[in-house]
């Protein structure tokens, strides 16, 4: 193993805030993730771990940053002291692996960068921190590798695609995947997210069933599952080999974030030529079971939808929605098998959903 000494790995935290339980859990479960990451790194070898932060975390060292302070200067500003191996992991991933990490730093000891994805990417690894100088300017971490493969003269690799390395924990959606997941093995989460979890079992029951019974669905013969949002050929191509059902895939609007413009959605056109009820029938009527990236629909529509709408509406909690016409939309779905998230359930989630669900029929004898 080429040498690693002085190896950093760094997280940021920024709890989104907020009365709403919707958002409430998902800020716990981000800073359980940070926790068991942090533990998972200092196993994996790297020296020393540094969190971000604009609040304090308990067991941990934190670096106070500004709410508003951009993730590209904090990261930028850090970079010139570190000329040592480093990842950045944002708010950790929480289905990563000790080993995993550990053949991160490995990489990064070696003199290659590596990250999960290109174009929208979660965390990323260097050689060196100082070379994570030119992410300066940056609202967001998902520029963070393909600048350093445009800025830089080292090669950015692609990390091995599965679910640990993809799933990422941004919405209610994620927590529930990751549940179903653990609850049968095919994933193996930390201490701190399983207690989360735990805690919040009666607002997650209702989503955790809906969710077992959609991706159940992929290893039935006579089923039909459709996928819509932002996925990747790479992705679909595993749904296509790894299930049992028919596939239908509505692919669109990749890298939303990172182009920064309002969608242009196939099916937010359909939503507005037919209308919610006949748009919902319609949708729902093509399959057995719907695993949904909503956002590039919002964003087409124009709706300016808040965060705990949103996370309530992936809970399937249209009693809570103030947004009129999200609302009446999760109200139309109610019964039907859809799983409705953002960009991570229709990568890393929808991969767990594979594992979990042929992990289950196994057994179940």
């Amino acid at each position: 193993m080429a040498d690693c000494s002085g190896s950093e790995f760094w997280l940021c935290y920024r709890p989104f805030g907020g009365d709403a339980d919707a958002v409430r859990i998902v800020d716990e479960a981000r800073a359980a993730v940070v926790r068991d990451t942090a533990e998972r790194a200092t196993a994996a070898g790297f020296d020393r771990v540094r969190v971000f932060s604009t609040v304090e975390l308990d067991g941990l060292d934190v670096e106070r940053t500004r709410p508003k302070q951009l993730i590209g200067d904090i990261i930028a500003d850090a970079a010139p002291r570190t000329d040592a191996p480093v990842c950045y992991a944002g708010g950790g991933m929480p289905a990563m692996r000790v080993e995993d990490w550990a053949r991160v730093l490995d990489a990064n000891s070696s003199g290659a960068a590596v990250s999960n994805r290109m174009f929208s990417s979660d965390w990323v690894g260097v050689p060196s921190g100082v070379m994570l100088s030119l992410v300066r300017g940056e609202a967001t971490d998902n520029r963070f590798a393909r600048r350093l493969r445009d800025e830089s003269r080292v090669a950015v690799r692609a990390f091995e695609r599965s679910a640990r390395s993809l799933l990422d924990l941004d919405t209610p959606t994620d927590i529930v995947v990751l549940a179903v997941a653990a609850q049968v093995g095919s994933l193996q989460i930390g201490p701190a997210l399983s207690q989360v979890i735990q805690e919040w079992q009666t607002l997650l029951r209702p989503s955790l069933e809906r969710s077992i019974g959609v991706f159940d669905v992929m290893t039935r013969r006579d089923a039909e599952l459709m996928t819509a949002g932002r996925i990747s050929g790479w992705d679909w191509g595993v749904v296509d080999r790894d299930t049992s059902c028919r596939v239908r895939v509505v692919s669109e609007e990749r890298g939303l974030r990172v182009r920064g413009v309002k969608a242009r959605s196939l099916l937010g056109a359909l939503y507005e030529s037919q209308g919610r009820e006949r748009f919902v029938s319609g949708l729902c009527d093509m399959s057995d079971g719907l695993i949904w990236d909503t956002r590039p629909l919002f964003s087409h529509l124009g709706w300016e939808v808040s965060r705990a709408d949103r996370f309530w509406a992936d809970l399937g909690r249209a009693e809570q929605i103030s947004f009129g016409p999200l609302a009446e939309l999760v109200r139309s779905i109610d019964d039907r098998r859809v799983l409705m998230g953002g960009h991570s359930l229709v990568s890393g989630g929808m991969l767990a959903g594979i594992d979990a669900a042929w992990t289950r029929r196994e057994l179940s004898g």
